[in-house]
């Protein structure tokens, strides 16, 4: 695995992948990805201002938006590899998460059951505070999504230094 991309730091990046960096920046640090595709937008509709980039062997993707000069606002990684706060929470109880949360000050603002036929038993914990969101199947974490930290009026993303 790349020792300098494991570990997530909230509102900031995975290791040396930060948010705000650009496709070129990222590209020296961990390469080319194995597929991009643009993402679809709050219509549904196919948004060719947001670039997913998936890395299969690291089992993690990273979001470009173009509306910020193609620079990084997203990270969702699904490895057990990855780690925050020195854990690796992929494949780690939904109990054990919390009491990870709680040990870091890691303020839960909301839990949903997201399932549907093709995944049930599904749950979202989120913390916007932190910019995480963590899925659950059967209380196991399976996906870790974060973001930048915003400014108070919910759009202004502040870029970490």
């Amino acid at each position: 695995m790349l020792k300098n991309v494991q570990e997530i730091v909230p509102n900031v990046g995975l290791g040396g992948i930060k948010f705000g960096m650009t496709r070129d920046e990222v590209k020296v640090i961990i390469g080319p990805p194995d597929d991009k595709e643009s993402l679809p937008g709050f219509e549904e509709e196919v948004n060719d201002q947001l670039e997913s980039w998936h890395y299969d062997e690291y089992e993690f993707s990273l979001v470009f938006d173009g509306f910020y000069d193609w620079r990084l606002v997203s990270i969702a990684v699904s490895d057990p590899y990855f780690t925050l706060f020195g854990e690796h929470v992929i494949e780690m109880d939904k109990a054990s998460v919390l009491d990870l949360f709680e040990n870091n000050n890691v303020t839960i603002s909301h839990v949903e059951d997201v399932s549907d036929d093709e995944n049930p038993d599904l749950i979202l914990m989120e913390s916007e505070e932190s910019g995480m969101m963590i899925w659950f199947q059967d209380d196991i974490a399976i996906e870790i999504q974060f973001l930048p930290d915003v400014e108070d009026d919910e759009e202004t993303i502040i870029w970490p230094e």
